[in-house]
C-alpha cells in the first residue's frame, strides 16, 4: 500500500467510517466459535466487521457479500472437526477450507494497485476490488466467521526485490490447529504450504526475518506479525494518510494517535506521528518518534530517511547524510531519499543553514 493521492473526494466518502472509528469496539479477538455464539455465519461476519471498527451498515454489506460463499458449510465442517480428537485431522479440514476460500476469493475479487482506495472495506465490497489491506480484511472477516484463526503480517522485504519508497504492504497469515501457519498474498503469488513459523523465521526485535534467505520457499523475507489491533491500526494509518494528503492535518493527527494506541509496535504509525510533530516544528518530539521507529525496526529505510530529513532541518549535515546513506543502503530504489541526500551534500558544501531551521 502506497500512500494514496486520491484527494478530498475519498475523505468525504470515509466520513461514516471515521465516525465509526471513534467508537472502536474493544472486544476480545474474534474467536473460532463467534459464529456459533451469534447463530449464523452472517451474524458472525457482522460481529467481526464491527470488531475492525466499521459501522453496522458495512457489516450488513459484508453479510450480503458472504452469501456468495458456502460459509455455513465451511463453519459446519470446522466445528465438527475437533470431535474427531485428532489435531492433524482438524488441520487438514482447515487447509481444505482455506484452499476453497482462496479459490473463491480469487474468482470474485480483482486485484487493485497498492495506491488505490481499495484498502477501505466499503469500497472493496462495492467494487469487488482489493489491494493488500483489503484482501487481508476479506480473509480476516470470512475466516473468523467460519472458525479459522486469521491474522496478518506487515511486510518489510518481499520474496524478491524491495517495496516502493514509502510503501507498506500486508499479507494474510492463517494459523492451523496443529500450530503450523499458511501465508497468502495474491499480489506476490504466495499460497504457501503449511509451515511452522518459528522454524522458518527468526525473531529480530519486533520483526521476523526468514531464517534461510536462500530457501526456495516463496515467502516474504521480513515481516511483523499483526493481530486484530494491528490490522485496525493499519486501517487507521490509511485513513489518516487520506486526510493528510487532502491537507486536513488537524483531522489526521488524532487518527494516527488512535492507531498507535492499538499498535504501539508499528514503525509506520510512529513515523506518521513524527510527521505531525515535524510539521509543527516540534523537532525533539519528531526525533523521539523517529528513533522509536528505528528501535522497533533498525532496518526500516523510511525511518532512517525521516531522521536524515529532520537532521537537515537542524543544519546537522554530516549526521543527516549518514542517516540518508543508511536509508539508501537499505532501499536503493528511493528517489525522494536520493534527492534529499543530494540536497544535503550540496548544502554542506555551501555551508548553508537548512531551510526552515527552528529559531
Amino acid at each position: 500500500m502506497q500512500q494514496s493521492r486520491r484527494g478530498a473526494a475519498l475523505v468525504v466518502s470515509l466520513a461514516a467510517a471515521i465516525a465509526a472509528m471513534t467508537l472502536i469496539v474493544r472486544a476480545a479477538e474474534p474467536s473460532g466459535d463467534a459464529g456459533e455464539a451469534s447463530g449464523s455465519a452472517g451474524a458472525s461476519m457482522r460481529h467481526v466487521v464491527a470488531a475492525l471498527g466499521y459501522g453496522p451498515e458495512v457489516g450488513d454489506r459484508f453479510a450480503s457479500f458472504g452469501d456468495g460463499f458456502p460459509a455455513e458449510r465451511w463453519r459446519t465442517s470446522l466445528a465438527a472437526s475437533p470431535h474427531r480428537g485428532d489435531v492433524s485431522a482438524v488441520a487438514e479440514a482447515e487447509t481444505r477450507v482455506i484452499d476453497d476460500m482462496r479459490r473463491r476469493l480469487d474468482a470474485v475479487i480483482r486485484q487493485a494497485d497498492g495506491r488505490s482506495e481499495y484498502w477501505n472495506l466499503p469500497d472493496v465490497l462495492a467494487d469487488r476490488r482489493a489491494q493488500c489491506l483489503g484482501n487481508c480484511q476479506l480473509w480476516y472477516v470470512l475466516g473468523h466467521s467460519v472458525g479459522l484463526d486469521v491474522g496478518a503480517v506487515e511486510v518489510s522485504w518481499p520474496p524478491d526485490g524491495e517495496l516502493g519508497e514509502h510503501e507498506t504492504h500486508v499479507a494474510t497469515l492463517v494459523k492451523l490447529a496443529d500450530g503450523r501457519v499458511q501465508m497468502i498474498d495474491t499480489r506476490y503469488g504466495i499460497k504457501s504450504e503449511p509451515f511452522r513459523f518459528g522454524e522458518v523465521y527468526r525473531r529480530d526485535g519486533t520483526v521476523w526475518t526468514l531464517a534461510n534467505l536462500t530457501t526456495r520457499r516463496l515467502l516474504h523475507r521480513r515481516v511483523r506479525l499483526l493481530d486484530r489491533a494491528g490490522i485496525e491500526g493499519m486501517i487507521l494509518l490509511n485513513i489518516g494518510n487520506t486526510y493528510r494528503q487532502a491537507g486536513r492535518e488537524a483531522e489526521a493527527a488524532p487518527i494516527y494517535e488512535r492507531g498507535l494506541e492499538l499498535d504501539p509496535n508499528s514503525p509506520a504509525l510512529h513515523l506518521a506521528v513524527s510527521e505531525t510533530s515535524f510539521r509543527h516544528g516540534l523537532w525533539d518530539a519528531a526525533g523521539d518518534s523517529i528513533r522509536t521507529a528505528i528501535d522497533l525496526d533498525p532496518q526500516c529505510s523510511d525511518a532512517h530517511a525521516a531522521l536524515g530529513r529532520l537532521l537537515m532541518r537542524q543544519n546537522k549535515w554530516d549526521e543527516a547524510i549518514a542517516a540518508l546513506d543508511r536509508a539508501i543502503a537499505l532501499k536503493p530504489q528511493s528517489p525522494d531519499t536520493i534527492r534529499s541526500r543530494q540536497e544535503a551534500e550540496r548544502r554542506r558544501g555551501e555551508g548553508a543553514p537548512a531551510a526552515g531551521r527552528a529559531p
